[in-house]
């Protein structure tokens, strides 16, 4: 249900709100943290819980230390990314075939909040997604 909007919202990119960037840790720190497989267990849409799409795909990210990261459809249609982290900004960028996808904004080893970035030439206006996953 919530999945459906967020796959189709990860794929080509929503407006990203300014948002607070709150990644604090070492490097090690977050590969220890963030390298695992993590399932959504809720999104959000301006403040608001969100429902999967009737017929969408569900999907999971699995992050390794090499800087890739896997998202993996329940359909078989996965596609493979590049993470990286910016210790200064205080967030990862998600990026797939050379474009930024999403950031993630917030993590420990209970939660995940991913934030999904907006394209150039998206209009103005579009509702932000933040994107909440736990650790399988």
């Amino acid at each position: 249900m919530k999945k459906t909007i967020i796959l189709i919202g990860l794929i080509i990119g929503m407006n990203l709100a300014s948002y607070s960037q709150e990644v604090t840790l070492s490097k090690s720190e977050l590969e220890n943290v963030l390298c695992k497989q993590w399932e959504i267990e809720y999104a959000m849409m301006n403040g608001m819980k969100i429902g999967q799409m009737p017929g969408a795909a569900d999907f999971d990210i699995k992050f390794k230390s090499d800087g890739e990261y896997d998202l993996i459809r329940e359909d078989g249609n996965n596609e493979s990314g590049i993470w990286t982290y910016d210790a200064e900004n205080k967030y990862v960028e998600l990026s797939i075939k050379e474009k930024s996808t999403s950031r993630i904004k917030s993590i420990d080893k209970g939660k995940l909040i991913l934030t999904l970035v907006s394209g150039q030439n998206d209009p103005p206006g579009l509702p932000s997604v933040e994107i909440h996953f736990k650790p399988m």
